[in-house]
This record gives structure tokens, C-alpha cells and sequence, in this order.
């Protein structure tokens, strides 16, 4: 009897757990982060959530807003980087930026990883946060084959390396604006940086207005002068602007550069936009697998520029409660 009864009440007990077990559902978020830029050209900061307002394919989404900081979810960087042989003047003042990237971009909590390309795509580095290890991998940068430069295949590769990763998703193209020879398309590369909500950021130069402003012994023989290859450098300059494209749809932003510090620079500006940025989120309004667009404007203000991403795709949305 004792028994049967010791038994009844554990099965009691067990349903009645089971039925106050709390259920938990989770929700996709959707993570935007905002730069506002004033008449000045300097970032806007003490914004607050009611201050924005948030369009979902032309719907207004309530949202929460926190300025970006220290305490947010860290950064996965990947240090993109041209490394053609048109490139070798560019080359010797980009290797330098390596102590750069942990001080300025990723913080302690953040990781970087390092990957270069010209007709090959190499990674140097894979994601870490260790300072000398990143330094290491930009200045041991070699150039490669003399004009091919795989951009957009590289990008396609940065996106695959970042799909797992958790937090912020940032990309820092160094090269040239436009590619030499991928086979993935700019729509198709436009298209993955969306789905994994990767931020592109770009310190793109001109391989043909480097060659000129360098120092002789710096400039490879073969193309001081060559007026097939200048030629062919200006017909190019009428083709899709990659960097540019990629930077306006992700709300990124680039930072051209010719010589001396410029580089340098580039970095500083970089650094300061990623940490100055607004972080808007909200729900994902379902679980399609399409592209759903994004408007972002700040009310009552007039003269701002706006930098953010311009959509997401349902079931990729960076984040989850």
C-alpha cells in the first residue's frame, strides 16, 4: 500500500512539474546598428529609443536602443587585404596597421582574423585576440600575382568564417574599389553579407594613383609607365564601385586613402564610427527565408546623415532571446 501510494504521489508530483515547467520561446532579433552624423561631420551621440523610427517593409517597428560600448556583444573582425603585385606600394604602409586593430577596433573581448587576396585567397590568421599574433599577420603580408584580385570571392569566404560567430560581425576591406577576377558576383556578394548581418567597412585606394605618388624603388618595373596597364586602369574605373556598394547596403562606411599616414588614418576613423554606432533591435516579424527592407530616421532633427544597414534576411537575423 505504502508503496503504490510512495509511487502515486511521485508521478502527482511529476506532472505537476512538468506542468509549471516554464516554456520557453525563442526570438529572433534583428540587430541594427546606426550611425548618425551631423551637419559637422562629427557622430551624434545621446540618442535614446523614441528619438528613432524603424521601418520594417514600411511598417514601424517598436525598438530599443542602446549606444555602443564596452559592455556589448564583441566584435569578429576580418582584416581583408589586397595583396596583388599593382598593390606592393599601397602594401608597405598597410603592413604597419597591425597594432592598430586590437587597441582601436576589436578590444580585449574581440577577436580578428586576417585574410589576403589576389588570384589566391590566403588566411594568415584565423580569429584571435591576441595583439602580437594580429600585427604579425599584417606585416606578413607578401604580395602575389601581378593584377588579379579576388574580392568578392574573399568575401564570400570572410562571410562563411563569420556565419558561426556570435556578437557583432565587421569586415575591413583594404584594397582597391573594384575586383580583378572573382567569380562570385557583387549581387551575390551583397546578398551573403545581408543574410550573416555583416557590417562592411572599406579603406579602398587607386593601385594606378599609388604607382605615382610612391618612391621610385617602391614601384614594381614593370608598371611605372606602362601605358596599356594605365589605360586599362582608367576603362576600369567606369565599373561598379564594389566597396562603395557594400558599404552603403550594410551601413558601413570606407575611407579612402592615397599615401604617407593615410592608412593610419583610415583606421582611427574606422575604429571610432564602430564604437560610436547606435544598436537598434527588434523582433523579427517571421521566419521566411527572405530579404525584408530597413528605414531608419531620427525624428524632430533635420541634416543628419544616416549610415545603416538597409535589410535582413528572415532567419538570419544576428541574435537571439
Amino acid at each position: 500500500m505504502t508503496r503504490r501510494f510512495t509511487a502515486g504521489l511521485m508521478l502527482g508530483l511529476g506532472i505537476v512539474t512538468a506542468q509549471n515547467a516554464p516554456f520557453r520561446v525563442q526570438t529572433k532579433v534583428v540587430q541594427v546598428p546606426v550611425s548618425v552624423i551631423g551637419k559637422n561631420g562629427r557622430n551624434v551621440d545621446g540618442l535614446v529609443a523614441r528619438d528613432f523610427k524603424v521601418l520594417e517593409d514600411g511598417v514601424r517597428r517598436e525598438i530599443t536602443a542602446d549606444a555602443f560600448s564596452a559592455l556589448s556583444a564583441p566584435i569578429s573582425l576580418v582584416v581583408a587585404i589586397q595583396s596583388s603585385g599593382i598593390s606592393s606600394p599601397a602594401l608597405l604602409e598597410i603592413r604597419k596597421i597591425g597594432g592598430m586593430i586590437q587597441p582601436l577596433v576589436i578590444g580585449r573581448r574581440g577577436e580578428a582574423a586576417v585574410v589576403t587576396f589576389d588570384s589566391e585567397i590566403k588566411w594568415l590568421q584565423d580569429f584571435t585576440s591576441d595583439d602580437a599574433k594580429i600585427r604579425y599577420a599584417v606585416k606578413s603580408v607578401k604580395t602575389g600575382s601581378r593584377m588579379q584580385a579576388r574580392m568578392l570571392d574573399a568575401i564570400a569566404e570572410a562571410s562563411d568564417r563569420l556565419k558561426p560567430r556570435t556578437g557583432r560581425k565587421v569586415l575591413l576591406l583594404i584594397s582597391e574599389s573594384r575586383d580583378r577576377g572573382s567569380k562570385t558576383s557583387l549581387q551575390q556578394t551583397m546578398e551573403v553579407v545581408g543574410r550573416e548581418g555583416i557590417e562592411v567597412f572599406g579603406a579602398p585606394y587607386s593601385a594606378y594613383a599609388t604607382t605615382w605618388v610612391a618612391k621610385p624603388e617602391d614601384v614594381p618595373a614593370a608598371s611605372g609607365g606602362n601605358i596599356l596597364t594605365i589605360f586599362s586602369e582608367l576603362v576600369r574605373m567606369g565599373q561598379a564601385n564594389a566597396v562603395e556598394a557594400l558599404t552603403e547596403v550594410t551601413g558601413g562606411s570606407d575611407y579612402p586613402f592615397l599615401k604617407e599616414r593615410g592608412i593610419e588614418n583610415a583606421v582611427e576613423r574606422f575604429g571610432a564610427d564602430v564604437h560610436s554606432q547606435y544598436i537598434l533591435s527588434f523582433p523579427q516579424s517571421g521566419s521566411d527565408d527572405k530579404m525584408h527592407s530597413i528605414d531608419v530616421s531620427v525624428l524632430d532633427r533635420t541634416g543628419l546623415h544616416l549610415r545603416y544597414r538597409r535589410a535582413y534576411w528572415a532567419g538570419q537575423a544576428a541574435g537571439a532571446q
